[in-house]
């Protein structure tokens, strides 16, 4: 890309993000393009890549958190800018980043609270009835994220191994996975979202599901 002093921040995240958007999977892309075409260009997008500064980018952040933005998204936008800026300064855009000089924001953290046992079963209960057993069994006991689980394709499945492989994470399936798994007929298993039914009720509890084998 042609080295231009007037460059935008907004001209050289939306040069960047095209650039590279074909190396990243489909929720990395996504995630990428809320955050720039959301937040970065719209806030900052019109200031040259040579009058960006520390003081800039601390009133960016601090402009999306009175528009109500949380802070893990402040968080996230803090994250990908300082990527950005990285590379402009390994181009020789800029002299340095300035966002390697901003405090970073916080992310709140998540505070979760355990299923007991009995909710945990009446979960699964609902699980079986629905027809969905087999892949919300595999999904808490695999360790899979949402945006996985809601992706997963029988493609992914390596059941003879025991073994998930989505993207670059390989996730281990354990008996009881394997099990519901092998119930599910061969013309229902083009997509995970076709799981039936299983024909044999399992009663299960939260020690069996958090039982992992390597």
């Amino acid at each position: 890309m042609q080295k231009e002093n007037k460059l935008t921040v907004g001209q050289w995240c939306d040069y960047w993000f095209t650039a590279n958007r074909r190396k990243w999977n489909g929720n990395t892309e996504g995630g990428y393009r809320n955050l720039i075409y959301s937040h970065i260009i719209p806030g900052i997008g019109s200031v040259a890549l040579s009058d960006l500064t520390e003081q800039t980018i601390t009133d960016f952040y601090e402009t999306l958190r009175s528009q109500g933005l949380s802070a893990r998204s402040v968080w996230c936008v803090h994250l990908l800018l300082r990527r950005c800026m990285d590379e402009a300064a390994q181009d020789q855009l800029i002299p340095y980043n300035p966002v390697r000089l901003c405090q970073e924001p916080k992310a709140e953290e998540y505070k979760t609270a355990p299923l007991r046992l009995g909710q945990l079963q009446r979960y699964l209960n609902a699980a079986e009835q629905l027809g969905v057993l087999p892949v919300i069994y595999t999904g808490l006991s695999s360790g899979l994220r949402q945006c996985e689980l809601i992706t997963l394709s029988w493609a992914d499945f390596y059941v003879r191994y025991r073994y998930i492989l989505k993207g670059r994470r390989l996730l281990t399936l354990n008996e009881k996975a394997v099990h519901l798994l092998k119930q599910i007929p061969e013309a229902d298993r083009p997509m995970c979202s076709s799981i039936p039914k299983p024909e044999r009720r399992i009663s299960y509890t939260s020690s069996t599901i958090y039982t992992r084998k390597s």
